[in-house]
C-alpha cells in the first residue's frame, strides 16, 4: 500500500477519534451560578472601598449618583432600584466593599444578598446588594416610611450617565 492510498484512511481515523471525546459537560444547576451569600460576609473592621450616593426620582426609570473611590468621584447610573413611599425624590447612601480591580469591578447586576435577616444587614438595617465580581453595596436604610425594592432581575449599575 502506498502512502498516497493510506493518507485518506489515516485522516478519516484521526477525525473520527477527535470526535469521540464523549458527551459535553452538563450545565451547572441554577443554584450553582453566582456567588454564595457567604462570599459577601463582612468581618469587623473590613475597610470601605467606596461610598455611593444615589438619587431616585418618582416616575424615572433610572437613578443617578456618584461613586467615591480611590480619590475619584465617578458618575453612576442604576436601573432596577426603586423606593416605595416618601416624596418625589429619595436620596440614598451606601458603602461599597470589594473593589479589587477599582472601578472596573463595580458595573454589573446586583441582587439581594441575604444574611439570615431577609437581606437586611445587622450593621445598619439597610439593603445588601452583591454583584458577580463579589462587590457588595450596603445601602443605608431610607427615611422612615420609605421602602427600597429591587427588580426581579436585579439592580443594574453602570459607570457614566
Amino acid at each position: 500500500m502506498t502512502l498516497r492510498r493510506a493518507l485518506p484512511g489515516l485522516f478519516a481515523a484521526l477525525a473520527l477519534s477527535a470526535c469521540a471525546g464523549g458527551p459535553p459537560d452538563a450545565p451547572l444547576p441554577d443554584e450553582a451560578v453566582g456567588a454564595p451569600a457567604s462570599a459577601f460576609t463582612l468581618s469587623p473592621g473590613t475597610p470601605v472601598d467606596g461610598n455611593l450616593r444615589l438619587t431616585l426620582r418618582r416616575g424615572q426609570p433610572s437613578a443617578s449618583g456618584m461613586l467615591a473611590t480611590n480619590g475619584q468621584n465617578l458618575p453612576v447610573t442604576v436601573t432596577g432600584l426603586s423606593a416605595q413611599g416618601g416624596g418625589a425624590r429619595v436620596d440614598l447612601r451606601g458603602q461599597v466593599y470589594g473593589l479589587p480591580q477599582g472601578e472596573r469591578s463595580f458595573p454589573g447586576t446586583y441582587n439581594i444578598v441575604t444574611d439570615g435577616t431577609g437581606g437586611m444587614t445587622e450593621l445598619t438595617g439597610g439593603l445588601r446588594l452583591g454583584n458577580e465580581n463579589l462587590v457588595l453595596i450596603v445601602m443605608e436604610p431610607p427615611r422612615e416610611g420609605e421602602v427600597l425594592t429591587v427588580a426581579q432581575g436585579g439592580m443594574v449599575a453602570r459607570l457614566g450617565r
